[in-house]
């Protein structure tokens, strides 16, 4: 991975950019580190151009367009108006010509501005886009997160080339807002993939997502969650450390035939589903669990082959792509088949 971006970065002024001039944040801001992280997945070079899927506050598009420099081009776009304007009000007193940002529609891209070297994306699409991949030249860079499974929150963060088929299909966690065509104001519920629902007032909305829930009658998932939303989490299921948590939850999604995940007070946890049961990790590690033992037996033995294995991270995964009628469906695989 390419060093420009720290350089790049540490010419433009994070605060400058993330915050309003009342010092309020700006919604849909990435923190620094993970731009950084992200656009050096890119192997940016100068001249090279970019679309940039999700404007937010303007930070990303200032280090792309340091990096690429006058001979190259950035076009960011965002769904949010407001954003577009403001993003595009800072770059003009920055001096930024070699960026132009757009209200549209990122899953459609940008084929006036096409083609382009890179594709680096802040939001979440459930595939990756064909409008993307048609709109990048052969070799090109495509990072973005995007869902690798059908469930609310699967989400990873990927790079791949374009080719036929497209290659590489390197994972780093990493989880951004879905990708919807208009602002997202509801942010406690997925947008896709939601089987069943239940509002709780004032605190989050409690959802249910499986695969294996998908088609069955609504009533089966709605029984599920009210047991589930009646119930206690158990502690100490897994270790509380962040890292290990979500190297585990890759883990159950590249494994399991049967993926779920539920949305709690105590936060959103992915694991194992079926008709009769749901099995999921909470953040603090704890075991959240409703119906029949099923699920969380088939959760216990992925926990034992994933300590067996060396507790494998996201470094020990790789994707997979297939081609569909709006994109390329992403599913995560454990390196060498194991």
């Amino acid at each position: 991975m390419t060093e420009n971006p720290p350089a790049a970065a540490a010419t433009v002024d994070y605060d400058t950019w993330v915050k309003h001039a009342d010092g309020s944040p700006v919604r849909q801001s990435t923190a620094d580190s993970r731009i950084k992280k992200m656009v050096a997945m890119l192997d940016l070079h100068p001249g090279a151009r970019v679309l940039e899927i999700g404007t937010g506050s303007g930070y990303s598009s200032a280090v792309l367009a340091g990096i690429v420099g006058e001979s190259g081009h950035v076009v960011s776009i965002d769904v949010d108006q407001e954003l577009v304007a403001r993003a595009a009000t800072l770059h003009a007193q920055a001096g930024h010509q070699n960026v132009e940002v757009h209200a549209a529609d990122g899953f459609q891209g940008w084929a006036q501005g096409a083609p382009f070297d890179r594709v680096i994306a802040w939001t979440t699409p459930h595939v990756i886009p064909a409008p993307w991949v048609e709109q990048t030249v052969e070799d090109g860079v495509i990072v973005t997160p995007v869902k690798v499974a059908d469930i609310a929150c699967a989400n990873v963060v990927v790079r791949c080339e374009v080719a036929d088929p497209i290659r590489g299909g390197d994972i780093q966690p990493g989880s951004f807002i879905e990708m919807a065509p208009d602002v997202v104001t509801e942010l406690g519920l997925p947008i896709r993939y939601v089987d069943a629902s239940v509002s709780t007032g004032d605190g989050p909305a409690w959802w249910i997502s499986a695969h294996e829930l998908h088609n069955q009658p609504g009533t089966i998932a709605t029984s599920l969650l009210n047991q589930a939303h009646g119930s206690t989490p158990l502690p100490g299921f897994l270790p509380v450390d962040r890292a290990k948590r979500e190297a585990f939850n890759a883990f159950v999604l590249a494994k399991t035939t049967s993926p779920a995940s539920l949305g709690t007070s105590w936060g959103w946890g992915i694991g194992v589903g079926f008709a009769d049961s749901i099995a999921v990790v909470l953040p603090d590690g704890a075991l959240m669990e409703a119906g029949t033992s099923r699920a969380s037996d088939q959760l216990a033995e992925l926990v034992d082959d994933w300590h067996e294995c060396g507790e494998l991270g996201h470094d020990q995964l790789t994707a997979t792509f297939e081609q569909g009628s709006d994109g390329w469906t992403v599913r995560a695989r454990l390196r060498g088949g194991e």
